[in-house]
């Protein structure tokens, strides 16, 4: 159902959508997209999806000493996103990894851990 209603957002053939699909460079996401999907899993699945559930699409902790943007993320945004997005637990210095290198990382697994997670602490 997950990779029906990722292949109908990205207008792709099903047979494209595969759980290792990266969004953005297998499937050609872009963020609207990403955003386009996260509303219609909500929709389509009964779950409230918060900022703070998706840290990618958040702020990542991203502001630096001086108040502007972080070149890399801080350590304790990676360790929140390394269960949801464990290819970043492959990185070999989590304290170099830059906000633009995670988004792409987002696979069509990655959303259905989120959506499992998510459903799990319904009531």
């Amino acid at each position: 159902m997950l990779r029906q209603m990722v292949a109908d957002c990205l207008a792709r053939e099903l047979e494209e959508v595969r759980a290792e699909s990266r969004l953005i460079s297998d499937l050609g996401a872009d963020s609207l997209d990403i955003v386009d999907l996260i509303f219609t899993m909500e929709k389509r699945f009964g779950v409230r999806l918060r900022e703070d559930d998706l840290p990618v699409v958040s702020r990542l902790e991203t502001a630096g000493p001086d108040g502007g943007p972080a070149e890399f993320l801080s350590a304790q945004a990676v360790a929140r996103l390394v269960p949801w997005l464990p290819e970043l637990g492959v990185q070999t210095d989590r304290s170099r990894v830059r906000p633009t290198e995670v988004l792409p990382l987002i696979t069509v697994e990655a959303l259905w851990r989120l959506l499992e997670h998510k459903r799990s602490s319904l009531p």
